[in-house]
């Protein structure tokens, strides 16, 4: 199905709907104005605002704005400060910025390119894991090594410049990386530059794609709230030499709501029937 018009999207409410109550009502109100432009993005909503003009109560409007939040039109997040009349609340909310899904593409016509789209520029990366461990089932049949065989697990987090995480991604690598290790923490580090630098030469990859909702570990890192409903993108590398013989292994986690993936792949003459 073709994108849907921003008329079409004010003028179709969700199913299931009892459209004679209040609750109904407001929910349809806050959405149009979230639709429209009349409440813009990052604007705080604040839930005794809404039972009051509303006159429904804290339970109802908790449900509303977390059904909002499913649409991806509303982030839910943790309260930074306690003010009136937030004090009593957990979380934050906010009108989601509605213009990223369609500004940030991630093409992946080469996936040993950075993944920083061309259109955002993100803040140096962070570091949060760089050790040495032993291989578990799925890492040592991921990487053709035997359980127990020593690996790299090096974690990198990325934002924006406003501060909003992006990424987190997982790299996987056999021991044979300790050779380049101190390298990167260096702020230009590449590791598949530094794959070939030690003689292996990254030439394909295979990858699996999900929207899966956040573990409790991923909401931390993203700095999420607990109730934050909003799925993220994951993805599953592998990278190989030209013998197809596996180099990393990388899980990448993306916010899902600011990108859009662009593959492109041949079609063989047996694919066109």
């Amino acid at each position: 199905m073709h994108e849907s018009t921003l008329e079409e999207l004010i003028q179709t409410p969700p199913p299931e709907l009892r459209m004679g109550s209040k609750t109904t009502q407001a929910y349809l109100e806050i959405r149009k104005h979230i639709l429209s432009g009349t409440y813009q993005a990052q604007q705080l909503l604040v839930p005794k605002q809404i039972e009051e003009t509303y006159r429904i109560n804290n339970t109802t409007t908790q449900m509303l704005l977390m059904r909002l939040a499913n649409e991806g039109l509303v982030k839910i997040l943790p309260v930074r400060e306690r003010t009136w009349p937030n004090n009593a609340s957990l979380n934050e909310y906010r009108v989601a910025d509605l213009s990223q899904t369609y500004q940030i593409s991630l093409p992946r016509q080469s996936a040993l390119h950075s993944d920083r789209p061309a259109s955002e520029h993100t803040t140096d990366k962070e570091i949060l894991l760089l050790k040495i461990q032993y291989a578990d089932q799925e890492i040592a049949d991921l990487l053709a090594l035997n359980v127990g065989e020593k690996v790299i697990l090096y974690r990198e987090r990325k934002r924006r410049p406003d501060k909003t995480v992006i990424s987190i991604s997982d790299t996987y690598l056999p021991f044979w990386f300790a050779d380049v290790l101190p390298e990167i923490e260096r702020p230009e580090a590449n590791v598949y530059q530094l794959i070939a630098q030690l003689g292996k030469h990254p030439t394909s990859c295979t990858e699996s794609v999900q929207v899966r909702q956040a573990q409790s570990i991923e909401r931390i890192l993203f700095e999420r709230s607990p109730d934050d409903p909003s799925p993220l993108l994951k993805l599953q590398r592998r990278i190989f030499d030209a013998k197809d013989s596996p180099l990393a292994v990388q899980f990448l986690t993306l916010e899902s709501e600011g990108y859009q993936l662009t593959y492109s792949f041949p079609l063989r003459e047996q694919d066109i029937s």
